[in-house]
């Protein structure tokens, strides 16, 4: 899990809590139903903004869409799952194809061999798309995992 307090983006995957115990809730009364409460298993946090490298106005509020409002903590979590998420990069993949994005520098330099220093070139938009990737691919199989972005 790497985080960059930069970052206007947020990934956090969760499950339902798995507790051992039985606890009361004494507002009602009555034992608490357990997956009612979720866990974080996961979090990333982008280097950069993925935003940022779309190239198109109409894009980058389609990927907002598709990333932040249909991800958000007050959508349930049974519809924020992993086979929704995989929707996300048919959408990046479109950005990607249609030459929607592009390439920018950071603000990071790195060092040659030769002690000469390069910038560093990211395509921020792909970066996020190849996260995605695998995030799907290693928690496909966790029972009732869901994600939030914001």
């Amino acid at each position: 899990m790497s985080s960059n307090s930069s970052s206007p983006l947020k990934l956090v995957l969760w499950q339902p809590c798995r507790w051992g115990k039985k606890y009361l809730d004494t507002n009602t009364n009555a034992l608490v139903e357990p997956t009612f409460y979720q866990e974080e298993i996961y979090s990333w946090e982008p280097f950069g903004d993925p935003f940022g490298s779309v190239t198109s106005s109409e894009q980058t509020q389609r990927l907002r869409e598709e990333l932040i409002e249909k991800f958000t903590l007050v959508i349930k979590p049974e519809k924020r799952g992993i086979e929704q998420f995989k929707k996300v990069i048919q959408v990046i993949d479109e950005i990607l194809s249609n030459d929607e994005s592009s390439w920018s520098d950071l603000e990071e330099l790195g060092r040659l061999s030769n002690s000469d220093s390069v910038n560093l070139r990211q395509h921020q938009l792909l970066a996020l798309r190849q996260h995605i990737q695998w995030v799907c691919d290693t928690f496909v199989n966790v029972p009732d995992v869901n994600v939030s972005l914001h």
